[in-house]
């Protein structure tokens, strides 16, 4: 009998860039478009021994449509309501 395995899919990608006087660095567009990094979009940093990890975000207005909604209600207008009146930030 033949196993099949998971088709993983690894995409390794190494660049260089310097860091600003503020302490500002630059994310290529590259890894950008790879891990999901948006224009404003929001990136949680850490930091383990010697790395710095950066792991994209989606904002709480990305996720609502994913949260079920009580009955009678829909998230979708929830959603848009606050994407109205409240700024992102």
């Amino acid at each position: 009998m033949t196993k099949y395995y998971p088709c993983i899919s690894i995409i390794y990608m190494q660049v260089i860039t310097s860091v600003t006087q503020k302490g500002q660095v630059t994310i290529p567009k590259s890894i950008r478009d790879i891990v999901g990094i948006t224009l404003n979009g929001r990136v949680r940093v850490t930091a383990d021994e010697d790395r710095v990890i950066l792991v994209p975000q989606k904002s709480f207005l990305d996720m609502i449509p994913l949260i079920n909604a009580p009955a009678g209600k829909d998230a979708l207008k929830a959603r848009d309501y606050m994407a109205k009146h409240y700024e992102r930030v």
